[in-house]
């Protein structure tokens, strides 16, 4: 994940990595399946196959964004957001976010988890959950 932030820093390259390249190494460790669990406007997620976390705190999805095709719309923001599961270390987590100024918060309030969250199965307690937020316009504002 901390490649990936960097890699939308303001000294990188204005192409991130498409959303196959974030998902390949969860494939090839067999945490994710071989397609996207689903998609909305500019983004695809996936859920864990396997128990994932990161920094302690579990896993429920992986978001990633990108432009498609020939449509370039107004919010693509190149990125990539994990919901979790508090559970580790809230304090090193935070640390994370502000390190790569990425935003960490409730997944309510972000669109794109909602979004995915509303539209998964099996169903989860959104409310109890938070998204840490890595993408091109939260790093570069």
């Amino acid at each position: 994940m901390r490649d990936l932030a960097r890699s939308y820093a303001p000294d990188a390259s204005l192409s991130g990595p498409r959303p196959d390249e974030v998902l390949r190494p969860l494939r090839e460790a067999g945490l994710v399946g071989r397609s996207f669990d689903g998609t909305f406007d500019y983004f695809y997620w996936v859920q864990p196959r396997r128990p994932l976390s990161f920094l302690g705190n579990p896993v429920e999805l992986v978001i990633t964004e990108e432009k498609r095709g020939a449509f370039i719309g107004c919010c693509v923001d190149d990125g990539v957001t994990l919901v979790l599961r508090a559970g580790g270390d809230r304090a090193a987590l935070q640390q994370f976010a502000d390190d790569l100024h990425c935003r960490l918060g409730p997944a309510l309030n972000d669109s794109r988890s909602a979004t995915a969250l509303e539209r998964s199965r099996p169903k989860v307690n959104a409310a109890e959950l938070i998204a840490l937020e890595c993408h091109f316009g939260d790093i570069n504002s």
